[in-house]
């Protein structure tokens, strides 16, 4: 639509007329109740002015140019072109009612931090079980992330929230330690030692000693080799060491001490992990190592740091 205001108009005019008009012509048209915004930019060397107008339905868009003395409507979007941008309350209470249950916390206290329309290729929601058979059709739905602190929960849902599957890989579920006996705890360091790691489980179901040393020094052996064949030993500097020892200091490796975050139940062919330092042991697995608690990552991941960079 373009409307062109006689040359006998002044600009300011022209401007109250055009006002006019487009008011006149949303109001009768879709009962819209107020503009909003206006825009420049510059194109082909002529301004042109943009403005949006908005109610409950619809957008309209209509541009004019420097003078006023141009109408044209630019487009109009209804909820029929544009994917609704707000979560269904029916998604909504679907996720809190099973991230409370998996979390074992009160609705009121946990918060949907994210969520995203998806259509997903297939009637397990691209999260299917071993073995299961799941239909190879199109499922517009949702993708809802979940949390409480540190723990989020990631959920695929359909359109409705009636069929939903937690995305365990996606998730960060910090697990629930339990309190190692005092019977099972290892040996403490000797006075040399600055840290010792013990492995175990695994398809080969054999356990190894790494211990590091104040010297720098970081030996590996392999427990019940005889021959003692399968020692190494390595080193990095001192500095590294001292370096080390911070690190467990800043990520409060003492706060985990005696903890053991257990695989999850029925879990097998995993490889447990021993970690020991002059101020306590922790026990966790490669299994449950994404969900282990931030500062425990980052201590498990400087050690492992160190390991590789020893020569």
């Amino acid at each position: 639509m373009k409307l062109m205001l006689k040359d006998y108009f002044n600009p300011n005019q022209a401007r109250i007329f055009t006002v006019l008009i487009l008011t006149g012509i949303l109001s009768v048209a879709s009962d819209l109740t107020f503009i909003k915004g206006a825009t420049g930019a510059t194109r082909n060397l002529s301004l042109e002015t943009s403005n949006k107008v908005l109610n409950d339905k619809e957008n309209w868009i209509y541009h004019t140019n420097s003078n006023e003395r141009s109408l044209r409507l630019a487009s109009a979007n209804t909820p029929s072109n544009n994917r609704s941008n707000k979560l269904p309350a029916s998604v909504r209470n679907a996720v809190l009612q099973a991230a409370s249950k998996r979390l074992q916390q009160p609705i009121s206290q946990l918060t949907i931090i994210e969520f995203q329309q998806q259509t997903w290729k297939d009637g397990c929601l691209e999260l299917a079980n071993a073995d299961e058979f799941c239909t190879q059709a199109l499922v517009p739905g949702w993708r809802v992330v979940v949390g409480i602190g540190e723990q989020t929960l990631v959920y695929h849902t359909n359109q409705t929230g009636s069929a939903l599957r937690l995305n365990e890989k996606a998730s960060s579920i910090p697990l629930a330690p339990v309190k190692i006996p005092v019977s099972q705890l290892p040996p403490p360091l000797a006075g040399h030692v600055v840290f010792r790691q013990i492995s175990s489980g695994g398809i080969t179901g054999r356990t190894y000693e790494t211990v590091l040393l104040k010297d720098g020094q970081l030996i590996r052996v392999r427990i019940g080799d005889a021959n003692d064949s399968e020692r190494s030993v390595r080193r990095v500097s001192v500095q590294r060491v001292q370096q080390f020892v911070r690190s467990l200091e800043r990520f409060k490796f003492s706060k985990f001490k005696n903890l053991s975050y257990p695989a999850p139940s029925g879990a097998a062919d995993y490889i447990g992990y021993t970690l020991t330092s002059q101020e306590g042991t922790v026990e966790y697995n490669d299994i449950s190592r994404n969900n282990l608690p931030k500062n425990l990552q980052a201590a498990v991941k400087a050690w492992n740091d160190l390991i590789a960079s020893a020569q």
